[in-house]
C-alpha cells in the first residue's frame, strides 16, 4: 500500500480522536404517600401513622470522552464481558503509559520476571507508608501492567473498527445539584418509657444546592456510548443521587428534637433511576409508579408494614457540549 493511501486511510481515526464532552443532567420529581401499621401482641392497641413526601432531584455533570473508539463496552450488561472490557482497558491504559514514559517497567511474561514483578510491586506498596493516594495510584499502576500481561491480545484491538466511547471523570469538570424535599408524617404509637400509647409527628425539609458526600459529583459517574445504537446508544453506571442534609424534626409527649441530618430519597426510586438509566436513549421522559415497602423517613429500626406508593416522574439527557469557540486573534 502507498504511502499515501496508507495516511488516507488514518485520517478518520485520528479526526475522531478529539475530546468530547457531554452533560447529564436528570431531573426526578417524587410525590408519594405511605401508611405504617404495627399488631404487636405484646403490647396490644393501636399502632399506625400517614405520611406524605414531595420531593425534587436535580443534577448536572460533565463526563469526558478520549475520543477514542473501543471495541469492548466497559458497561457491558453481560457481568463476565464488562469486567474484562474493564481489565482490558485497564491493559491499554498501562501500555500508553508505558510507551509515553519511555519503557519504564517491561510487561512480564515470564514466570521469573512475574516473580520479579510481584517483588517490586511490594517495594512500592511499602514506599508509600500507608499514604492513601500513593497507595491508591501505585496499586492502581500495577493492576494495569498485571492486565497488560494478561491480556496482550489488547494490542490486536489497535487494528479493530471500534464502537464505544468511554466518558469519565476529569478534573475541573463542571457540576451542580439542587435537592428540595418535605416529608410528614403522624400517628401513634407505643411508648416504652411512659407505658402509653401517644401521638407523635415528624417533619423533614431540606432545599440544597450542591450537596456533596465530600466528593466530586462527576467522580460518580461513568457512562458509555455506543455510535451504532442509534435507538439506545447510552449507557450509564449506578446513577448517584445526592443526599442533602436538612432539618428534621420529630414530636412527642409534647417534646419537640431537632436534628441536622442527611434526608433520603425512597429507595425504590433511587433503584428504579438506576435500572433505566443502565441503557436508555440519550435524552427523554419517564413516569412510574412504585410501591414503597421501607419507610419515607429512612428508619427501618421501627416494626411494622409500611404500605405506599410513590409517582416518580424522571427527565434526562447526556447530550454533547459543543466545544468553545477559538478567539480569533487577528480580529483584535
Amino acid at each position: 500500500m502507498k504511502f499515501a493511501a496508507l495516511i488516507g486511510l488514518m485520517l478518520p481515526a485520528l479526526v475522531l480522536a478529539q475530546p468530547i464532552e457531554r452533560e447529564l443532567h436528570y431531573l426526578v420529581t417524587v410525590d408519594a404517600t405511605q401508611d405504617w401499621y404495627k399488631n404487636d401482641p405484646k403490647y396490644p392497641g393501636d399502632q399506625h401513622s400517614k405520611g406524605w413526601t414531595k420531593q425534587k432531584y436535580e443534577l448536572k455533570v460533565r463526563l469526558r470522552s478520549d475520543g477514542e473508539l473501543h471495541v469492548r463496552n466497559l458497561l457491558d450488561p453481560n457481568l463476565e464481558a464488562r469486567m474484562e472490557a474493564k481489565v482490558v482497558r485497564l491493559a491499554r491504559q498501562a501500555l500508553k503509559k508505558k510507551d509515553a514514559d519511555g519503557n519504564p517497567m517491561k510487561i512480564p511474561k515470564t514466570e521469573e520476571e512475574r516473580n520479579a514483578f510481584s517483588r517490586k510491586m511490594s517495594h512500592a506498596l511499602r514506599a508509600c507508608n500507608g499514604e492513601p493516594t500513593c497507595y491508591s495510584d501505585t496499586t492502581l499502576m500495577f493492576a494495569a501492567i498485571i492486565a497488560a500481561a494478561d491480556y496482550p491480545e489488547a494490542l490486536e484491538e489497535e487494528n479493530i473498527p471500534g464502537r464505544y466511547l468511554y466518558f469519565e471523570p476529569f478534573e475541573g469538570c463542571a457540576e451542580s445539584s439542587r435537592i428540595t424535599l418535605r416529608t410528614e408524617i403522624e400517628g401513634v404509637r407505643y411508648n416504652k418509657s411512659s407505658d402509653k400509647f401517644v401521638s407523635f409527628s415528624e417533619t423533614h425539609q431540606a432545599d440544597t444546592l450542591n450537596a456533596s458526600d465530600g466528593i466530586r459529583l462527576c467522580s460518580h459517574f461513568l457512562a458509555v456510548i455506543d455510535t451504532q445504537d442509534k435507538e439506545k446508544p447510552m449507557y450509564q453506571e449506578t446513577i448517584f443521587v445526592p443526599r442533602p442534609v436538612g432539618l428534621s424534626t420529630y414530636t412527642e409527649n409534647a417534646h419537640t428534637s431537632r436534628t441536622k441530618e442527611p434526608q433520603p430519597m425512597p429507595m425504590a426510586v433511587t433503584d428504579w433511576m438506576t435500572a433505566h438509566l443502565r441503557h436508555a436513549e440519550s435524552s427523554g421522559q419517564t413516569t412510574v409508579d412504585l410501591p414503597l415497602v421501607l419507610p419515607l423517613n429512612g428508619n427501618a429500626t421501627w416494626l411494622g408494614k409500611w404500605k405506599g406508593n410513590a409517582r416518580a416522574t424522571m427527565t434526562w439527557s447526556f447530550d454533547e457540549v459543543p466545544a468553545p469557540k477559538s478567539v480569533d486573534s487577528s480580529a483584535q
